[in-house]
């Protein structure tokens, strides 16, 4: 497993892309539309997000400042 916080800046663009980790998360601060496979949404503060995986997936922040916890499983290598 690994944990990681992640900040992106308002209106920051996290392109969709895939990976074989499951992953699943947790916003701490701002909101941002979250694209998981055929679903889209808006998450705040206390909203989990759960990202299977091989599944296609996208975030775009909104008007502020985001922070999340992501969790991978198993190790992303490409992070170390």
């Amino acid at each position: 497993m690994m944990v990681s916080v992640v900040d992106l800046e308002p209106h920051a663009v996290v392109e969709e892309h895939v990976h074989p980790h499951e992953q699943v998360g947790m916003v701490l601060e701002g909101q941002a539309i979250f694209f998981i496979g055929a679903e889209q949404k808006i998450l705040g503060p206390g909203d989990l997000y759960r990202i299977p995986g091989n599944t296609p997936h996208k975030v775009i922040a909104l008007d502020q400042l985001v922070r999340a916890l992501d969790i991978f499983h198993p190790v992303r290598e490409d992070y170390r």
